[in-house]
């Protein structure tokens, strides 16, 4: 005969905690011991990946410096051209107010 409904219903709807627990015990390390982690090699591995990473960072970090470098290295150059592009100027308008029009071969940049 079978069972009546009333008896299979408590066994079929479990809570949300009781499926939380059911899905973290098919997870864990079964206590028998079938499934042993190496220390000693994963240690080693560890160890490796520890060295590797600090070779990594000390390459990025040479790198960083050498991008702030060059970064100050172009701040100095713009300032630079500003400068050189100010004075020019300076020196076209107080041409200008002299009434001594540059000529059209008149640069700028050749005379010293």
């Amino acid at each position: 005969m079978p069972p009546e409904p009333k008896e299979s219903a408590p066994c079929q709807a479990k809570t949300d905690d009781e499926q939380q627990t059911d899905s973290s015990d098919e997870n864990e390390v079964p206590a028998n011991g079938e499934e042993e982690i190496d220390l000693e090699g994963a240690s080693d591995e560890i160890l490796e990946l520890n060295d590797r990473l600090d070779s990594l960072s000390t390459v990025l970090d040479s790198i960083e410096q050498q991008n702030d470098d060059l970064r100050a290295q172009i701040l100095l150059l713009l300032d630079s051209q500003r400068e050189t592009l100010k004075s020019f100027k300076e020196e076209n308008s107080r041409m200008a107010a002299k009434g001594a029009e540059p000529m059209d071969g008149d640069d700028p940049m050749q005379q010293s």
